[in-house]
């Protein structure tokens, strides 16, 4: 199988899984590292500790569904903090907006 950026098909993972659990899992976390060294240096650390915190998760999980649930969960909340960051950054926006317009209101009137 190519470690590199092209992953095995759905088929040939679960052929894997099935035939080689721990075969399956060295391979998984090797995908999973592979992606992070290919990733900009300076999202690197970031990237590590997402993969730690995946692994600790999978560790604690009782079953392959466990995991993903609690994978879900986790992406899931990433996603909405994403989304408040950007609707603070949105409200961070049109307050700098209001404050340029009424700068230049208060210029045309000589405020």
């Amino acid at each position: 199988m190519n470690m590199g950026r092209d992953l095995p098909d759905f088929d040939e993972l679960m052929a894997l899984y099935q035939r080689d659990p721990q075969g399956f899992e060295e391979f998984r976390r090797q995908a999973l590292r592979d992606a992070v060294d290919r990733a900009p240096p300076a999202h690197r650390p970031a990237l590590d500790g997402l993969l730690s915190r995946i692994e600790q998760a999978r560790e604690s999980a009782a079953s392959p569904m466990d995991a993903a649930l609690i994978a879900s969960r986790m992406m899931r909340e990433s996603a909405e903090q994403l989304l408040d960051a950007w609707e603070d950054v949105h409200e961070e926006i049109a307050g700098l907006q209001a404050a340029v317009v009424i700068e230049r209101m208060r210029g045309l009137q000589g405020i």
